[in-house]
């Protein structure tokens, strides 16, 4: 199947939902393989792709903080509800999976870290980390 901008407004749409691409292209019987080649041939695919996945994390994040709320307030109502702290704890076991999703995979969210560095041919290039 060839990639027209319908079909790769129909993944990028898809990953903004927070659907993961492996996902979408199963449902729309595409490969990894031909998406990612096509990624590399097209740098503005790739800038797309990572916009709507950048967008699917902000829209999974806070899905995820309304369900916690509401996962609360059903807790509130309903106080001999047997399930509610088991419904509670595997609601942050979600926000922590996104949280980890978020800052790990996606730069914006990551930790910024300053790379200092000097040329000089004489000397080899030494790069050092350090926690400022």
């Amino acid at each position: 199947m060839k990639y027209n901008q319908d079909l790769l407004n129909k993944i990028y749409e898809e990953l903004a939902l927070g659907n993961s691409i492996k996902s979408i292209l199963k449902q729309l019987d595409l490969s990894w393989e031909g998406f990612r080649k096509l990624m590399h041939k097209k740098p503005k695919v790739r800038e797309e792709y990572e916009q709507a996945k950048q967008d699917g994390v902000n829209y999974l994040l806070d899905n995820g903080v309304e369900s916690l709320k509401k996962a609360i307030e059903e807790i509130k109502s309903e106080p001999n509800q047997k399930n509610g702290l088991a419904i509670t704890h595997l609601q942050k076991e979600i926000i922590g999976l996104l949280r980890f999703k978020a800052t790990h995979l996606l730069p914006k969210y990551s930790a910024k870290s300053q790379i200092k560095h000097s040329f000089n041919t004489e000397t080899p290039l030494v790069i050092k980390w350090s926690k400022e």
